[in-house]
């Protein structure tokens, strides 16, 4: 938005004529009529003097006013430190946000390579039966042989082979466990866990140079 368009808006707004506001900014109306053209601009003086009248938000007014006509008005003392501090805060912020993503990215990179530490590897994964807990002084050729029914059948999955029979301490007694097969299975890396955390750093970190860049 223009700075006269601006002016006109908020005479408009209050429901004024052209020289019903100029005579309350104690300024000539035709000189209104050039500001709201965009043909002049006010001195620090004629500023004021519409400040006052028109109730103007000078933090408003820089928000929705085009950077070139900010740029026509920094010669005015009133708005220049305010101009100031608004480029100075344009500077920083980007900035900011570019610090933000880069410390996201070395992160997040360090959380994906961290997940990579240890590859999903083959195992071989050993089956053990039991059919039922037997007495501790029972023979263990009293056991029901792996394959037949049971009424408290048990099956367990372990990584390392203990040979084709085991005994178990178990309340009641202790139960058999018969090797019944093996698989190879492929066992997942054991910190894929911070392939996420990783990977939402990383998205994290160029939406914030996406910003920087944006904001410029």
């Amino acid at each position: 938005m223009k700075f006269g368009e601006y002016l006109r808006d908020k005479r408009t707004e209050r429901g004024w004529t052209q020289p019903e506001a100029a005579s309350r900014a104690k300024i000539e109306q035709s000189y209104l009529s050039k500001l709201e053209n965009g043909k002049s601009i006010p001195s620090g003086d004629i500023y004021h003097r519409l400040v006052d009248a028109y109730g103007i938000d000078a933090q408003e007014m820089v928000g929705v006013l085009f950077p070139g006509e900010l740029d026509r008005l920094r010669e005015i003392d009133a708005l220049r430190d305010l101009l100031l501090a608004r480029s100075l805060d344009d500077i920083r912020t980007p900035r900011r946000f570019l610090i933000a993503g880069l410390a996201a990215l070395m992160i997040g990179g360090g959380f994906v390579g961290f997940s990579q530490l240890e590859p999903a590897r083959a195992v071989t994964q050993y089956t053990y039966q039991s059919i039922g807990v037997i007495a501790d002084n029972a023979p263990l050729d009293t056991a029901i042989a792996p394959g037949a029914p049971g009424e408290d059948e048990q099956t367990k999955f372990i990584s390392q082979m203990r040979g084709p029979m085991f005994t178990e301490q178990v309340s009641g007694g202790k139960r058999v466990w018969n090797l019944v097969g093996s698989d190879i299975i492929e066992k997942p890396p054991p910190y894929r866990w911070a392939l996420i955390p990783g990977i939402a750093l990383i998205i994290a970190g160029l939406g914030c140079f996406f910003v920087a860049w944006r904001w410029r």
